[in-house]
């Protein structure tokens, strides 16, 4: 699946989107770089899962910080990589780890 840097303009256009899966973590991460590869190698066949869009979000960033600063929740982030996905804008799930069958598991309940 394809995935991309989470940019200031995607960020501020967040609500535009129908389905995003924000993955925030940083780049020394090791486990963050497994889930990024995990995500790299998956194939959805489903349209639900084929809308969706996966950006990542780099704590260390100017945009990590404008983003923990705007979402105050994030101080309760104790294991990175963190998932938050969003359906037009607005949170509906969020969870630790990369686990696709917890990704799977929230996307089937968007169908």
């Amino acid at each position: 699946m394809e995935q991309k840097p989470l940019s200031e303009s995607f960020y501020d256009e967040l609500p535009t989107h129908p389905l995003v899966l924000v993955v925030i973590g940083r780049p020394s991460c090791d486990d963050c770089t497994g889930w990024r590869e995990v995500l790299n190698q998956w194939r959805p066949k489903q349209e639900t899962y084929t809308r969706l869009e996966v950006v990542h979000l780099n704590l260390n960033s100017p945009l990590g910080i404008r983003f923990c600063e705007e979402n105050e929740w994030t101080a309760h982030i104790n294991f990175i990589p963190f998932n938050v996905l969003y359906e037009e804008g607005e949170p509906i799930d969020q969870w630790p780890g990369g686990s696709l069958d917890r990704l799977i598991s929230s996307l089937e309940k968007r169908a």
